[in-house]
């Protein structure tokens, strides 16, 4: 029975003491982690902000090490996590092919993103070569790679549009100048009743490897109605005549079959229509008749159908 008591005494003696030593080791390193340190840390530069006449080589990644004075927490955080550091390249100096930034010109965009208890003593180099080439910017036409099918007695009664129609391009001059269009994702449209409006990404042509799209998407847009017919009856006019003559056919009126939408065929009158005889074009080996031909519709008409081509008719002297 002693013997128990006294082996719980122990482990709880153990206990308090791994308690003691665990506060201990926590209060030491809070003092040392809190206390400053002179050391290197690795950054990663993110280029921002591009000449437009400039792009960057998409393998390209630069990493480089500075000297720093800053807290055991801080070190701690850096080694954890790798802070990266915002590069802005409106600035970038050149010679020849060759791009680069100073060392006090990325000191002075690094001190602005490091936090207030971090100092930054110097960089591990004193130039920064940057892989930028240069590049063209030009408009490409954009072509819908769509298959539209319309519901029955519906029409697609304007071309389909694309807005914007254009796509500005950015790249290397040999790729850019073999890039004729860009094309819009494939899209399949049918039994459509109604207009709609579709937006299209747009896929990089290939082998332009360094070229971008300074626009990834555009709208397709198409107007659909539903459609009807309905009969006409038009006056025909004669042209043409020779001097001194008027005419008379048989008969002076063509009916006619224009499909158009519901509706503009509501308000869709024969005086929208012009039929008319052409004496000139008078066939000589069939001269009782002349042939009849539709002058004018409405902008807005389908389809109109002449359900007759043909008048016979007598010159009459004036």
């Amino acid at each position: 029975m002693l013997k128990r008591i006294k082996n719980r005494l122990n482990k709880r003696k153990a206990k308090v003491f791994l308690l003691f030593l665990l506060c201990s080791f926590l209060a030491w390193s809070i003092s040392k982690f809190s206390e400053s340190y002179e050391s290197r840390a690795s950054f990663k530069l993110n280029y921002q902000k591009f000449p437009d006449s400039l792009s960057l080589n998409k393998s390209d990644s630069d990493f480089f090490v500075a000297k720093l004075r800053a807290n055991g927490f801080q070190f701690l955080s850096y080694s954890l996590n790798q802070k990266e550091i915002d590069i802005n390249l409106r600035q970038v100096s050149s010679k020849g092919n060759t791009y680069y930034l100073t060392d006090n010109e990325i000191k002075a965009q690094m001190e602005r993103q490091l936090s207030n208890t971090v100092s930054l003593l110097e960089l591990e180099k004193d130039t920064f070569y940057i892989d930028l080439y240069k590049v063209i910017q030009k408009e490409i036409p954009i072509k819908s790679n769509v298959t539209i099918g319309v519901a029955p007695n519906h029409l697609l009664v304007e071309n389909l549009k694309l807005e914007p129609p254009v796509v500005s391009i950015k790249g290397p001059s040999k790729e850019v100048s073999k890039i004729n269009e860009v094309l819009t994702e494939e899209l399949i449209l049918n039994d459509l009743s109604v207009s709609f409006s579709k937006e299209l990404k747009l896929i990089k042509p290939k082998g332009a490897t360094n070229t971008i799209l300074l626009d990834t998407k555009t709208q397709l847009v198409g107007k659909v109605v539903e459609f009807s017919e309905k009969e006409f009856n038009v006056a025909i006019s004669a042209e043409n005549l020779p001097e001194g003559y008027g005419i008379k056919m048989f008969p002076n009126e063509i009916k006619l079959i224009c499909k158009a939408s519901v509706d503009r065929l509501k308000t869709m009158k024969s005086s929208d229509f012009g039929v008319i005889v052409d004496y000139n074009a008078l066939d000589k080996t069939n001269s009782e008749y002349l042939n009849v031909k539709l002058k004018r519709k409405p902008k807005e008409a389908y389809s109109v159908q002449l359900l007759n081509n043909q008048v016979e008719f007598v010159l009459e002297k004036l």
